[in-house]
Parts: structure tokens; sequence; C-alpha cells
């Protein structure tokens, strides 16, 4: 221990004669630890956190499959099917999202309250425990049963105050009163629930009836469910096939052979899409690691430069070699765990700035914090930069020829560190070269997909959704004039261009489909016609900025009694009526018989992502649209899209008028601009192309740094050659030749190397590319060249230098 410290104290006097050494060394290790560490951060919450699920692997969520569908919903008579059929499952529950106006409890404004409607069996699913009170039961989950409800944790604190007697008070969702039987903890989430930026606020039961065989078709619900213990996945899977084969024998007019069920085990359902992308960020910082680590051990072989003296009077006087090692390991040592305090609180920082970022598709992004698993990896990474930067230069130092040494005045000879250290620097420049490249790559991934033609134009509008509870709005006249009259006084506020109300908005919902016949197609039964389903108001095309392509939009005069209409968007224009103008033509919507003529066709709105392909999409006007026959309400629930002159978040106030001007009692939701809107749908490409980004610019000045470095020592290093040559007549170009020379083959080494990396590595990052090649030739040239570029810059300044060594100064020194 005394020796240890004794090392210690040597190390930081020597360390303190350098400060400009040793900060140099200790800034280039922060950067490196602390882009680990962040990343690493990230990958801890997101990933390696588990699931606040009991046995978390053990909860698969359900999704139905078949033509035109990798990824839907299930039906209700199919769920009561797995309930029943399925062994190798236990507690398989629905569950759908709604919407409340909740009017009950503290404070006079309604609050519009985000829902699930959920079986009673999703809380054994996935093992909720209530924080006060307990979860509704299978007996209150039924028909008529009582209206139950049970509350998030975030909800009950800022609503009621944390007071725990709100247990068996009675509080109004849309004007119906409800009990409430329980608090959930705001830890627990349905897992879809980490793809929203709304999350679920209270639990009502989904009370589903005896299971109806007309409605085999109707896929609306979601499902999970837990696997029996000692049950595989496969297992389960191998089961649940078995049992949607015999749906295509006991139904064969509701599905085709493509039709199938698949068990999603909920940390792939919550995590699958981010997970390539954060595995590819730790291999881009573990490359920015080493580069770091190159660079410190440049700096301390040619600080070792001149220490052979130092080292091999120690020697003479019978310091051992291991003794010399572990010296010079302690002074990278500490200078990494230096480098390793400043990266932490650079880590800090970067992990606050990704917070401020808000990228919607990042599971628990705002949850990320430095834990103690977070610091003990940057320790970790610490002593792992240390080694990695200091053995190298300790071991060449430790091998000192004592005699030549001592006699040279402190130089020996036999030093090879000159050609170690070109080494290290081509190295930093390869790997810079795929990190670069990578930016490059989903940069311009992401430049090509802001300008897809989303079919709207997100400027200036602003957009919420609001609810009718249907215990006030008994009919569908009730609701179309409400939503009329919502729709009338929006426009008229200040400022406002246009206005309607949309079921579903882009990017920020998911549509399903419904069946279509078309007149005069020819009838297939084999061909399935289908075609995702809007319910519009009159002015929701206008206010969303979206083309008529033919016809006309909807109007008010499109009446529950006036003539059956529809639009439709190109695509589905051009695939059911090819060749000829859609508009005038009729079809109808599954098996209903009354025939819709459509009126317009709208440009195609990329409904599911930017970088989605349009499916074919038909709107139907709010006014005439009904779930089943004629006697059904009308949609109650509608987000609104309303086009301002000027900045759009101003409007919320004559909005929320507006609709308080109809009905006191609705409250607003998800209240966003549409380009908020559009930014979240393209959240998880954006912070991609971030921090790539960062890594490429951060890996490229740590190389430009290393032949500035490499250079310069040549050019202290080479001042007698240099000034024999131009004592004989070399002119300053002559010597920056030379000089660049050297810094020239570096880089082309480099760059050689690392283009042929990043030409194979891209092809790991395909997966997060959009209309842009892991071989795109423009980054591919663009890079190279620009590495040399910055190279030979590099390479510049000191040969300029050198140009102005005075030949006499020169010879004199020697």
């Amino acid at each position: 221990m005394a020796t240890l410290l004794q090392d210690i104290r040597y190390a930081v006097r020597t360390l303190a004669r350098e400060p400009a050494f040793s900060l140099v060394a200790l800034l280039t290790l922060a950067l490196g630890i602390g882009a680990n560490t962040a990343i690493f951060g990230i990958v801890n919450t997101v990933l390696l956190r588990p699931l606040p699920y009991r046995e978390p692997d053990r909860v698969v969520v359900l999704w139905s499959h078949w033509t035109n569908w990798a990824k839907t919903w299930v039906s209700a008579p199919e769920l009561a099917d797995y309930q029943r059929q399925a062994r190798s499952l236990e507690h398989v529950a629905g569950f759908t999202s709604t919407s409340f106006n909740l009017t009950g409890g503290p404070g006079s404004e309604p609050l519009r309250v985000v829902a699930a409607q959920v079986q009673a069996d999703l809380f054994d699913a996935l093992g909720a425990q209530p924080i006060v009170g307990r979860a509704f039961t299978a007996d209150e989950d039924r028909p008529g049963g009582p209206r139950v409800v049970v509350l998030a944790e975030g909800l009950w604190r800022s609503r009621f105050g944390s007071d725990p007697s709100v247990v068996g008070r009675t509080i109004e969702l849309d004007a119906v009163p409800y009990t409430v039987v329980g608090v959930l903890p705001s830890a627990l989430r349905i897992p879809l629930d980490y793809a929203s930026r709304t999350l679920t606020q209270l639990w009502v039961p989904l009370a589903l009836g005896p299971a109806d065989p007309q409605e085999r078709g109707n896929h609306g619900l979601n499902a999970l469910a837990r696997l029996r213990p000692g049950v595989t996945l496969a297992q389960a899977q191998a089961e649940i096939d078995t049992i949607t084969r015999g749906f295509l024998q006991q139904y064969p007019a509701n599905y085709d052979d493509k039709f199938g069920l698949t068990l999603v085990p909920a940390p792939l359902e919550v995590f699958g899409e981010i997970r390539p992308a954060l595995l590819m960020l730790l291999l881009a910082v573990g490359a920015v690691l080493l580069i770091a680590c190159a660079n410190v051990a440049n700096l301390l072989l040619a600080r070792a430069e001149s220490r052979h003296k130092e080292i091999a009077v120690r020697l003479a006087l019978g310091a051992g070699r291991a003794r010399i090692v572990r010296q010079l390991l302690t002074e990278s040592m500490l200078l990494s765990l230096g480098g390793g305090l400043a990266g932490a609180a650079l880590a800090y920082a970067l992990t606050q700035w990704l917070v401020a970022l808000d990228p919607l598709k990042i599971p628990r992004a705002h949850e990320i914090t430095l834990d103690a698993r977070v610091l003990g990896f940057a320790a970790a990474v610490s002593v792992l930069a240390a080694i990695l930067a200091g053995v190298v230069p300790a071991l060449q130092l430790s091998r000192t020829d004592l005699q030549p040494t001592l006699k040279e005045g402190g130089r020996d000879s036999r030093v090879a560190s000159g050609r170690l250290r070109r080494v290290l620097v081509a190295s930093q420049i390869a790997a810079s070269v795929v990190l670069v490249a990578a930016a490059m790559l989903l940069a311009r991934s992401f430049a090509r997909l802001l300008d897809v033609d989303a079919g709207f134009n997100a400027e200036r509008v602003l957009t919420l959704r609001t609810s009718l509870p249907e215990a006030a709005y008994a009919d569908s006249a009730s609701m179309v004039r409400a939503y009329g009259e919502i729709g009338r006084r929006l426009r008229e506020s200040p400022g406002v261009v246009a206005a309607g109300a949309i079921t579903g908005l882009p990017l920020a919902s998911t549509r399903g489909d419904w069946g279509i016949r078309v007149e005069g197609r020819p009838g297939d039964p084999r061909e399935n016609l289908a075609a995702d389903w809007q319910v519009a108001t009159p002015g929701y095309f206008e206010a969303l900025g979206t083309p008529l392509r033919a016809g006309r939009t909807f109007t008010d005069a499109d009446t529950a009694t006036s003539l059956g209409v529809i639009i439709v968007n190109e695509t589905m224009a051009t695939r059911f009526w090819p060749g000829v103008s859609a508009v005038g033509r009729r079809m109808t919507m599954g098996s209903n018989d009354r025939w819709l003529t459509v009126i317009g066709v709208v440009a195609d709105i990329h409904h599911r992502g930017l970088d989605a392909v349009p499916r074919p999409e038909m709107y139907r006007p709010h006014a005439q649209f009904r779930y089943g026959d004629a006697t059904a309400s009308a949609v109650p629930t509608m987000t609104w899209a309303v086009r301002t002159v000027g900045d759009p978040r101003a409007a919320v106030g004559y909005a929320r008028a507006a609709i308080h001007g109809v009905d006191a009692r609705l409250g607003i939701s998800d209240v966003a601009t549409m380009e908020q809107v559009v930014a979240d749908s393209t959240s998880d490409r954006r912070l991609n192309m971030l921090l790539f980004v960062l890594l490429g610019t951060l890996a490229l000045a740590l190389a430009t740094i290393g032949v500035y470095g490499v250079v310069a020592y040549s050019v202290s290093q080479r001042t007698h050659e240099i000034g024999v040559r131009m004592a004989i007549g070399a002119r300053p170009h002559d010597v920056v030749r030379l000089m660049l020379d050297q810094g020239g083959r570096l880089a082309v080494a480099g760059v050689a190397v690392g283009s042929l990396a990043a030409l194979l590595g891209a092809r790991l990052i395909r997966g997060l590319l959009f209309d842009v090649s892991a071989t795109d030739p423009v980054t591919f040239v663009a890079v190279p060249l620009g590495l040399l570029a910055v190279a030979l810059l590099a390479s510049y300044i000191p040969a300029r230098r050198a140009t102005r060594v005075d030949p006499v100064i020169a010879l004199r020194g020697e």
C-alpha cells in the first residue's frame, strides 16, 4: 500500500508539471468515456431494466395477421376462442383504449382523461398490485355489472391529492357515475402504452357480452396473456397455430389461408424496434472510445521521448521493469479516472439533452438516469481506457536501453514509437471513416424522409381531441349537431382559416380496414377487397391541407337523409377503378347494401408513417356514418384539425371556448401542433441521426488531432534535417510537400481501410435507412474525400510551421 501511495504521489507531481499535456489527455478520455456512459445509460434504462410486470418475459401480446395485414387486432369471438381453447396460456385478456370527460372529484374544470377498457384478467396477466384498494373482479367485468374504475397513480395524485379515501367515492366519466375501487402504481403500463405520449390514466371493465358470430371479422381488440408455468413460447405458438387453422375450416367466409395469430413477448413488443438502433450506437461509441484511447496513447508515446533518460536513471538505480510499468500505468490510470469523472458529468448533460428532445419512440426515455449500474460502467470503462491507452507506452519505456540512452543525452535510438504512432493514427482515421459514413447515411436518409409528400401541409395546424358522452348524446342526430356546431364556432374563431375533424389523425393513430364491394366489378370469393376507413366532418381536408385531385369534399349538405357519399384516396381510386375516373362510381362497405357514390378523390396521406406506403383509404361523412344499422349512434370521439393564419398554439384558447360554447362539460386532450405530430412520428430516426452525427463529429475531431500531433512531432524531431535541406537550397513549398507526404500517407492508408470497413458495416444499419442504399455512392465518395481533405489540412498547419525554421539556429542547436 505504501508503494502504491508513493506511485500515486509521484504520478500527480509528474502530471502537474505538464498541465497542457494532462488537460488534453484528460479531456480526450472524458469525451470517449462520457459518450459511452451516456449511451449505456440509455441502454440500461430502455433494454436492461425489466418491465414492471411479474416475470415480464412470460407476458405475451396477441396479434392477428393475414393478407394485407402483418400485424392487427383480434375480434371478440376469436378472443373468446383463445380464452376457452388455449391450454398453454392463462389470463388471456382483451383491452382497448378510449377516453372520458372526468367531471367528478376536486376541480371545476372538466378533464379529458385517457382510459383503458380491460378485462379483469389483464391485472393478473401483468401481476399488477394496487397501492390503494383493489382491481376490479371478473364479476364486475360483465354487461350490466357495477360501474367501477381503477385510477392510475398519476391521476390520483394530481386530481385527488393522493387521498386514500378516494376508494369508494363516485366520480363521473362522460356524465355516468363510476365507483373508484383502487389505485395502480404509475410504473404499471400496458405494453402498448410505451409507444404513446399519453399514458393510461384509469381503467374500467371492458364488459364483453357473449361472442356474436357476426362480429368474427370485426378486428378491433388488443389482447395479451401469460404463458402457463413450464410452457415455452414455441409450444404456445404451436397450439395457437392449431387453433387458428381450425378457424379456417369452421369459418371459411371470414378468413383466408394467410390468417394466423402471433404471440409476441412483451419486452420484444415494447423494445423490438429500438433495440437494433441502440446496439448500433453501443458499437459506435465503443469505436469512439478506441479512438480516444489511441489519441491518448499517441500523446503518451510522444511524451515518452522526453522521459528516456529519466527512466534509464531509475533503471540504473535498481528499479525493476515491472515497477516502471506500474508507475507509468498509475499515471495513465489517474488520467483515465479524471476523465471518467469529467465523462460522467458529460454523460449527465447528454442524457438531459436526450430527455429534452422528448423522443416519443424511445420507451421510458424520461426515466433515463445515471444510476449505480451506469456509474459502475463508467468506472469500468475508465479502467479499460487506462489500460488501452497506457500499457503500450509503458512497455515501450520500460524497455529503454541504459547505455545508449545515458551516453546520447537521453535518446534511445532503438525506440520505434514513431511507427507505432503512425499505425494508431491511421487506425483512428479508419474508425472515423466508418462513423462519419454511418452519420452521413442516416442524415441523408432522414432528409429523404422529410422530403416525402405526406399528403398534407403540417404548417400552422393545431390538433386536439374531444368526445361526446353517449349518456348525454343518446342519438346520432344530437352528436352530428354538436360536431357541426363546434366546427362552425371554430371556423368563426379569430385567425382560423379552416377546421374539421377526423376519427384517426395521420401519423398519430392506427386505422383498420373494411371490406368493400365495387359496383360492376366481377365478384371473386378469393379476392379480398378492403380499404382503410375514416370518418370526417366538413372542412377536414381543407384544414389539413390535403390536395383534392378530383370531385369535391364534404359539405354541410351531406346529411343523414341525402345521397350516401364517400371520398377515396388516389391509391384506392387507381386500384379499384383503373383507367377511369372514380368520381361518380358506386361501392358498398361490407355487408351493408346501401350504395355509396364516390364524390371526390384526395391525395394519398401517409397515415401509418412517412416511410410507409399509402394504403387504399376511404372517408365517410360524419353525418352519414353508423357502425351498424341506421339506428346506431354516430362516432362520438374525433380529433380536430384547425388551420390558422399565425402560431397555431395561440388558437388553443379559442378552440376550448368553441367546444365549451357547445357543451361546458366537454374536455380536450392530445393538444399538439401538426408539426409536433410529424416530429413525434420521426423522433426515432431523428435521434439516431443526431447521435451518429455527434459521434462521427467527435471521432473526426479526435482523428484530426491525432494527425496534427504526429506531423507536429515529426517536425520537431526533424528540425535538424529541415535546417540542412533549407541551407542547401530547399524552398518552403518543398518542406511543406515533405511534411504533407507523411500526413497524406497516413490519411490514405486510414481512409482506404476505413472505406472498406464502412462498406461492410453499413449493412448493419440497413434497417435504419429510408430511400438510401447502404452503399450510397454519394456517401462513399464524399466521406473519403472529406476525410482526406481534413487530414491534409491537419498536416498542413505544422508543415507550414516547418518552413519558418531558421537553418542557422537549427544547425547550431545540433
